[in-house]
This record gives C-alpha cells, sequence and structure tokens, in this order.
C-alpha cells in the first residue's frame, strides 16, 4: 500500500489507522497511513490541537501543509519503508509543562 502522507510503498503490516477527525466527533473518517507517519503525527499534535478545527489538521493535506510536519514528511520519505524512522517527541515539552500546574 502507498502511504498518503509521506507517499511511500509500506507493506500491509505496517499500515495503521488514522483517525482524521478524533473518534469524539467523527468515528468513521479513518485513513491508513505508514506507522511511522503516524507515530510522527503523534509527536508533533497534541490530541487538542488535532481537534481544533481552525488549525485544519483533520485532512491529509492540512497535515502537509503544518511546514514544520512537511519538513518531517520530508525526511521520513528519504527513508526506505522497510527501516523504521526513529522519531521525536515535539510536544513532549508542552505536556510536562501542563502536568505541572
Amino acid at each position: 500500500m502507498i502511504c498518503p502522507l509521506c507517499e511511500r510503498e509500506c507493506p500491509d503490516a505496517r499500515m495503521q489507522r488514522h483517525h482524521l477527525q478524533t473518534r469524539r466527533k467523527d468515528r468513521f473518517d479513518i485513513e491508513l497511513i505508514c506507522s511511522d507517519c503516524h507515530r510522527c503525527v503523534h509527536a508533533f499534535f497534541t490530541i487538542k490541537e488535532l481537534r481544533d478545527d481552525t488549525l485544519e489538521l483533520h485532512t491529509i493535506d492540512g497535515l502537509r501543509a503544518n511546514e514544520p510536519f512537511a519538513r518531517a514528511l520530508d525526511y521520513i520519505k528519504s527513508v526506505p519503508p522497510h527501516r523504521r524512522v526513529r522519531t521525536v517527541q515535539r510536544c513532549s515539552a508542552r505536556r510536562r509543562s501542563r502536568r505541572r500546574r
């Protein structure tokens, strides 16, 4: 299968379901993306950001339009699909700061 985010040909076993609209809003708006892209989406964006309609992250094109995320996708595209891409947690600092409050 071809991942709609990174456009790599990935084995079916590496594809995961991603809810474009979070489960609370629309249970059936699901896209199959590779596990590397799926980890990257959740490393870059919090659930609150993914639910925010003003950010337009509920479509494949909307995710690609985000400049920092697009740079990460460019890196993922350069890695062969049989190799796992290491993902850095970009939003982890924000998560830690919320826990301290």
